[in-house]
């Protein structure tokens, strides 16, 4: 994508997660080429309904063409039928899971929505469920299996099925760094929240559910972000859920445990530089962050690219490539992840230094027990 269509993709999402008007002067003669790539480029990011709210600020004398307006209604109307639906199915499986009393925890998804100006308009992909009891992980696996449901290959750290047409993923972990170090102090973080009844809930649609806390929620959404980031790419969606999370949630933020929270993990650089992001590129106020950030760090630009190069999850490097097994298309991974190792290991060197032994050993493990990573 050229510079322009960059700053014009950005003003529009800008104008969608802050609710405010997109610059109306930045968009006259725009011609109906480039209103495609900003179309096609909103779909790869999965903010197709954002991009829709950004363009309706506008006056309709710098509208693209009245297809590409009904394109994007469309594709509005759809997600916002898809939320209602997930939220729905949400509050089904939230009460079959309470007929077993295996309580769980809302991870991302349907609650990272609540942050938006327009939740029903951020797009969904799945509905993900930790369960923190003991054995409760295998107990809901079995009762979907006893119900009918074709249960997905087990991964590292989760197996899911398809309820109601809605993917449902079951978490026996919430996230795995692969290092020793980091999967057990997260560990023991969860485990407080469990057994001091620290969890937050949050309404959706009349249901109250169970979140993380505050600060540890801020650290599992960015360390989310970086996860994907350091793997293949990252996608907007992702770096949107964040940043309004931040947004809402700061004031309950204390500076200086979540700075130690954050520092445990040796991620504080990494999370300053796309908090820096955050702030060149969409407008975020430095005070939605209990840092000190630089705009001008050396991996805020890369990260932009990143962003504009690999679409959501990095999935755009996978479009028009074939494979002909899965074992080739983890090969293709493996072999993309090394290589940018070299562009991206000063943002966390503990972490990403040891990515390809992580990457290798774990698939060997799991294919070795015939489960997916």
């Amino acid at each position: 994508m050229n510079n322009l269509t960059i700053s014009l993709f950005l003003e529009l999402i800008k104008s969608a997660i802050w609710n405010r008007k997109a610059e109306e002067t930045l968009f006259t003669d725009i011609d109906e080429q480039i209103w495609t790539e900003l179309v096609s480029f909103a779909e790869s990011q999965s903010v197709s309904a954002l991009l829709y709210d950004g363009i309706m600020t506008l006056p309709e004398s710098v509208w693209p063409d009245r297809k590409i307006i009904y394109k994007l209604f469309l594709q509005t109307q759809f997600i916002e039928k898809r939320n209602r639906r997930f939220n729905e199915e949400l509050k089904n499986i939230f009460w079959e899971y309470e007929k077993l009393n295996t309580p769980f925890i809302l991870l991302k998804g349907q609650g990272n929505a609540l942050f938006y100006p327009i939740p029903n308009h951020r797009s969904p992909g799945d509905i993900d469920l930790y369960l923190f009891n003991k054995g409760d992980y295998q107990k809901v696996n079995r009762w979907a299996v006893s119900n009918g449901y074709e249960m997905d290959d087990e991964n590292i750290h989760h197996q899911g099925f398809i309820y109601n047409d809605i993917q449902i993923e079951n978490h026996k972990n919430i996230c795995f760094f692969g290092i020793d170090k980091y999967d057990k102090l997260f560990s023991e973080k969860i485990q407080d929240v469990v057994e001091n009844n620290k969890f937050k809930e949050v309404e959706i649609e009349g249901l109250k559910v169970k979140v993380l806390p505050d600060e540890l929620n801020a650290f599992y959404i960015f360390y989310h972000i970086f996860h994907h980031f350091i793997h293949l790419g990252i996608g907007m969606k992702q770096i949107c859920d964040w940043v309004l999370f931040m947004k809402t949630n700061s004031d309950n933020i204390n500076r200086s445990s979540f700075n130690l929270l954050v520092d445990s993990f040796d991620l504080s650089y990494a999370m300053k530089q796309f908090a820096a992001f955050a702030i060149k590129y969409l407008e975020a106020k430095p005070e939605y962050f209990p840092f000190e950030t630089d705009i001008k760090g050396k991996y805020v630009d890369l990260i932009l690219d990143d962003v504009f190069s690999g679409g959501n999850f990095g999935y755009d490097l996978f479009k028009r490539k074939t494979f002909q097994n899965d074992l080739h298309r983890k090969w293709y991974s493996f072999k993309h992840s090394t290589v940018r190792i070299s562009r991206i290991i000063g943002l966390a060197p503990q972490h990403i230094k040891p990515l390809p032994y992580i990457k290798l050993t774990t698939n060997l493990k799991l294919l070795l027990t015939g489960k997916k990573y």
